[in-house]
């Protein structure tokens, strides 16, 4: 029989979809064998509210990623957003053994940073280190090898609140996973779409989801600042629904395919006069407007949302000096003239993201909708120190000798 890399997955548990996307370790990086999602009606702004529900879509997803790739989970990376999850930056001090940094002083001086008073009904889920010093000298993205006597690091603190952590690992728990890893999706998406130039100059990555806008800013290569807003795709959908007086399911169909804002009608674009078929209710007969009528209902929404995100970063104070500007994602950033529209809104350059960096069967998962899943898996071999490590010995060693010690670690460690 064959023997197999270890798969790596992520889980992402939207307010319309809980999505999980399977991965192979392979040597040359990671690569897509498995993708499931499923209808979500358990989840509310990032957060579980309904364990059963939650529990089914999560077997349906699990189920379609296994039935493509043929293989179980290994390790298992959960996003986790909502407006529980907060960044506190925090500062550690270590002395420096032997006068030269090695692995072990970084690690000390990034848990002497963890060591902080948080309440109780929180927990830590990320350290993300933003710079190191060394003797006064700041600035520092490596220190590794590097002469000195003091070392210290500044690292933002991602929290989140202990109940919805616990319930994503009971709803993990009821399908016969775990949860080996908690991600900040802010973060996730971020790492998918944005590249290190962007981070350097400074960059604000705008995930629009179907219930919250998540927002996460880089500076000078670090993380600055994280946010998530309680509105994104569903009000649009909302909006229509109300507008056009249909379903909730026929507004999200017509979104997606006709939707798009007014701005477009400025540059002499015709397609707004395009016929759209809106099915009646309650045994009425269906009637014809014009896709124009859409963008009307649509264009506000949008404005709502892109002004909210601004006025967040003007309160931080970094609405103007983002270099590198705006990356939308999210499926919402599918809407045709969203760019123009937030061109108006940010003065600032806008492009979308779209998750790259994964091989194998990449192109399932290629799209904005797709950002966080994809990130979810990028962070997660990245931050894990055992991961990178087993990844190193897979090339070097081979496959038979590595998947025995890999089997044997997990029964260890986890």
């Amino acid at each position: 029989m064959a023997k197999h890399f270890p798969t790596v997955a992520s889980c992402d548990f939207g307010t319309s979809k809980v999505s999980v996307l399977v991965c192979e370790m392979a040597p040359e990086g990671l690569e897509v064998i498995g993708f499931g999602q499923s209808e979500s009606h358990g989840v509310r702004k990032g957060v579980i509210v309904n364990i059963d529900s939650t529990v089914m879509a999560l077997t349906e997803a699990i189920a379609e990623s296994k039935n493509l790739s043929g293989r179980d989970i290994n390790y298992l990376v959960a996003g986790v957003t909502g407006a529980h999850i907060q960044a506190m930056p925090s500062h550690g001090m270590v002395p420096i053994r032997d006068q030269e940094v090695k692995k072990v002083d970084i690690e000390k001086a990034i848990e002497a940073a963890s060591a902080v008073n948080i309440p109780l009904d929180r927990e830590i889920i990320q350290m993300v280190p933003q710079e190191y010093i060394i003797d006064g000298q700041d600035g520092i993205r490596d220190p590794i090898g590097m002469y000195g006597k003091r070392l210290e690091v500044n690292v933002q603190l991602i929290t989140g609140s202990i109940t919805p952590l616990e319930n994503i690992r009971r709803c993990l728990s009821k399908v016969g996973q775990k949860a080996h890893q908690f991600i900040s999706s802010p973060l996730a998406s971020a790492r998918a779409v944005s590249t290190l130039e962007e981070k350097e100059s400074g960059v604000c990555v705008v995930d629009i989801g179907a219930a919250s806008t998540d927002l996460a800013v880089f500076q000078e290569g670090s993380l600055k600042w994280i946010r998530s807003i309680p509105i994104g795709g569903m009000h649009l959908t909302n909006d229509l629904a109300v507008g056009l007086k249909t379903t909730i399911a026929e507004a999200q169909k017509l979104k997606h395919q006709y939707g798009a804002v007014s701005v477009d009608v400025e540059r002499g674009s015709n397609s707004f006069e395009e016929k759209i078929e809106i099915p009646g209710l309650s045994g009425c007969e269906s009637r014809l407007i014009e896709r124009r009528m859409l963008a009307n209902i649509l264009q506000p929404r949008i404005d709502e949302i892109l002004s909210l995100t601004r006025n967040e970063l003007a309160k931080q104070g970094i609405d103007e000096v983002l270099p590198s500007g705006i990356i939308l994602t999210g499926g919402t950033a599918n809407l045709k003239g969203i760019i123009a529209s937030a061109e108006r809104v940010f003065r600032l350059p806008v492009r979308i993201g779209k998750p790259t960096g994964l091989g194998g069967l990449s192109d399932m998962v290629s799209a904005p909708a797709y950002s966080t899943a994809v990130g979810l898996l990028q962070l997660g071999f990245e931050e894990n120190e055992e991961l990178r490590y087993f990844a190193g010995l897979y090339e070097k060693k081979g496959i038979k000798r590595v998947h025995s010690q890999f089997s044997r670690w997990f029964k260890d460690f986890f």
